[in-house]
């Protein structure tokens, strides 16, 4: 997986392209748990190069969300197709968090 990470303005943001896996997903966590423990606590995630998740992805989000918002914070998607958006609606992600058609989508719904 490659994962970049980058402030923009009050969020913010990571670009996800290949797999999100048992894996990946440990790089994921330490990456957004550092961010957090900096303080910032409002991540746009960009899914739209992710080509797959698993189950340990989808439990990585979980415990990211559980943090954000012990820290009043939030978490929305963007771009999310193919395979990555069945197993978002399959695992009912999609009722959770804002799902945005682009990333200033994502990130606009994140500002207090």
């Amino acid at each position: 997986m490659e994962l970049i990470t980058e402030k923009q303005s009050e969020v913010v943001v990571f670009k996800l392209k290949g797999r999100l896996d048992a894996l990946t997903a440990p790089e994921f966590e330490q990456k957004c748990l550092k961010w957090l423990e900096t303080g910032e606590s409002r991540f746009a995630v960009d899914l739209g190069e992710l080509e797959y998740i698993s189950s340990a992805g989808i439990r990585s989000i979980l415990l990211i969300a559980k943090r954000l918002k012990a820290q009043d914070g939030g978490l929305a998607f963007s771009r999310i197709s193919g395979m990555v958006e069945k197993v978002f609606n399959i695992a009912g992600i999609y009722s959770l968090f804002p799902m945005c058609a682009s990333l200033d989508e994502a990130a606009a719904q994140l500002k207090p």
